[in-house]
This record gives C-alpha cells, sequence and structure tokens, in this order.
C-alpha cells in the first residue's frame, strides 16, 4: 500500500467526530499533510478542527478501528490512492467534497483512461437494459471505459456489455470494496475486479448504507467525460449523478421513452430540460470519439410489429405519423418503435422527424 502513513493519517482524520470532507481538506491544507495534521500541538489542531473533533483524536477506538480496516484491504489485495497520488483523477478536485482516499481494487491504470459514465434505473424494462448492454458492448468496442455503480438493472447491464466487448469497465461502490452490493452480483463484482477496477471511497467492511449512494454518485459524474441516462423515474438516484456533472460541466445525454410511462418520466425531463438526445448507439460513440463505432455483431432480433415497420420503411422514407398507420399502432408507440429501431442500427432519422431504413 502506497504512502501508508499519509494513508492511516487522512483515514483516521476522516473519521473522527464532526470533521466531514470541508474540514478535513481544510486540516490537510493547513498542516501540509494529513500526517502532520495528526500530529500537530493540541491548540493549533483544535484552531482549525474545532474542539469535538480534537477530542476524538486520541480516542483508542478510531485508530483500532482504522487498523482493522486497514488489514482487510491488505488481504483483499487492494491499493489506495489519494489526493496527493500522480492518479487522482483531477476533475476530484473540482468537487467541494472530494474523496480523501479510494480503495481500488483491480486495475489502477484505468482511473487514467477515457470513460463514459452509464446510468440508470434498477428496476429497469428489458428495452433499456439492452440499450444500456449495447451502448457498454458499443464504448467497450471503441476503446472508452464504461463506469457505472453495479447495482441492479441498467448498471449491470452497462458493464456486461462492457465486459462482453473484452473493454474496460470501472464499477464505483456505495460501501467497502471488499464485498459487491447488491449481493447477488458476486460474479459480475469478481469479474470487474480481475478484468477492470472497482473503486469504493469507504472503508473495507463499511456496508451499504442509504446515505452512501448519493456521495458515490458524485465519483461516478466525475469520473468521466460524459453521462448517459438509459432510463430514470422521476425521483430516480441518477438524477444525483446528472446534477453533479452539470455542476462539472460535463455533458449529459439521456436515451428516449415512451411518453406518460412512470419509469422514464426522469429521462424525458431530462431531455426537456436540455440533456443531449441519444438515439443511436453509434452516433453516439462517434460523438464521444470521433470515429465510427466499431461492429456490434448480429442486430438482435424484431418483433412482429417491428417487422412491418421495417418493411415498408424500405421502400420510402415515412413521418411518425405514417408509421403509426403502418404498424397499426398509436403514434406514441410507434414513436417508442422508431427509436427502438434507431438505436438498432437498423433506422435512421432525417430531419423533419422522418424516418428511413438503414441499408
Amino acid at each position: 500500500m502506497r504512502d501508508e502513513g499519509e494513508v492511516r493519517a487522512l483515514l483516521t482524520l476522516d473519521a473522527l467526530p464532526g470533521i466531514g470532507l470541508v474540514r478535513l481538506k481544510r486540516l490537510v491544507d493547513a498542516f501540509g499533510s494529513a500526517e502532520r495534521a495528526l500530529a500537530a500541538p493540541p491548540r493549533a489542531f483544535e484552531e482549525v478542527a474545532g474542539s469535538e473533533t480534537a477530542r476524538g483524536r486520541q480516542d483508542p477506538a478510531v485508530h483500532a478501528h482504522i487498523d482493522a480496516a486497514l488489514r482487510l484491504a491488505e488481504r483483499c489485495g487492494m491499493d489506495v490512492c489519494t489526493w496527493k497520488s500522480a492518479d487522482y483523477p483531477a476533475r476530484f478536485f473540482q468537487l467541494h467534497d472530494p474523496p480523501p482516499v479510494l480503495f481500488l481494487l483491480g486495475r489502477r491504470e484505468l482511473l487514467s483512461t477515457r470513460m463514459v459514465t452509464v446510468v440508470g434505473a434498477r428496476r429497469a424494462t428489458a428495452r433499456s437494459r439492452d440499450v444500456a448492454e449495447r451502448l457498454g458492448k458499443a464504448l467497450g468496442l471503441a476503446g472508452v471505459t464504461v463506469a457505472s455503480g453495479l447495482a441492479l438493472g441498467i448498471d449491470a447491464a452497462a458493464h456486461r456489455g462492457a465486459l462482453a466487448a473484452n473493454g474496460q469497465t470501472v464499477a464505483v461502490l456505495g460501501r467497502g470494496a471488499d464485498e459487491p452490493y447488491p449481493p447477488g452480483h458476486r460474479a459480475l463484482f469478481r469479474r470487474i475486479a480481475k478484468e477492470g477496477l472497482v473503486i469504493s471511497e469507504f472503508l473495507p467492511g463499511t456496508p451499504p448504507l442509504p446515505h452512501h449512494f448519493p456521495r458515490r454518485n458524485r465519483i461516478l459524474a466525475a469520473l468521466a467525460e460524459a453521462v448517459v441516462v438509459v432510463e430514470a423515474a422521476r425521483t430516480s438516484g441518477s438524477l444525483i449523478t446528472v446534477d453533479h456533472a452539470l455542476d462539472l460541466g460535463i455533458d449529459v445525454w439521456a436515451v428516449p421513452g415512451p411518453i406518460e410511462t412512470a419509469p422514464c418520466e426522469g429521462s424525458n425531463r431530462l431531455i426537456a430540460d436540455g440533456a443531449k438526445l441519444l438515439v443511436s448507439v453509434a452516433e453516439f460513440v462517434r460523438a464521444i470519439t470521433g470515429a465510427e463505432a466499431k461492429n456490434e455483431g448480429s442486430v438482435a432480433p424484431v418483433g412482429e410489429v417491428a417487422g412491418r415497420v421495417l418493411a415498408r420503411l424500405g421502400a420510402e422514407t415515412l413521418g411518425v405519423d405514417q408509421v403509426a398507420t403502418a404498424a397499426q399502432v398509436p403514434v406514441e408507440e410507434a414513436l417508442a418503435l422508431l427509436t427502438e429501431l434507431e438505436l438498432g442500427g437498423l433506422v435512421r432519422q432525417l430531419p423533419g422527424m422522418r424516418f428511413q431504413r438503414v441499408a
């Protein structure tokens, strides 16, 4: 473990009562390092940290807790990255509460790669899970690291897509990096730890408490050059990631979904509020990388209604209302169907909301 003394001091300070990440950074800035802050004379320390934090500095229980967590990190083969590490992500310093220590399990060098964060609903629809997986695969093929949170639904699909392409993926956890969350993702967690990178700002052994996940989301935002919301309800935690991305000046993209459906209310609202519209995986990858997306392999089969639409588009260019008539479905359903076909690379949208089959 690199810089063990500084790591131990940072973690000890972070564990003191009343400290908080903002005050912790103030301490480190005032004394030049966490080790010097922890060893500072009582009066000087108290002037910066406050009396409550100063009293906790000598608590043996705090030191025992940090020792136990570091032993667990060593047993798990974790590395650490601190504020002073050369590969600490520079954008983290734009956060008002940058994590002082990151526990890393896997390929540390991925911290320095181009990343796109893909997030969305845990209870995602099958359509959106498919989009997330194909997005992860396309980014993986393009050499872009896919970051997500290992959660059910969209997160897991994006990770699996990247791995299926032998690409790179990073999982940011809302608990200690010694165990997966949810527990059912143990196999995925192990594969990412072996082939990609698992990151947590929490001490090994820390449970997945509810307030950890909003903190995790700021890391997901700050790691990436773009954030994609595949599907999100109005109150989705993914929107916290979006808020952090906007604060950092990071591009936010959203996949459109059927209107007036609860699972898509949040992501559709993002589009209405100015998020970039992601209607083609290939076009998104081209926008991010400046290069054509590599072939993802065979296109997924389409249903009977989609087949009727494609047959009609094979002969002419149609508007949404004409597609609805051809497919014998409402206009709203036709628009959702066209979006799905476009994401699959089967249809392209032309000016004036007209659609054409891809040759």
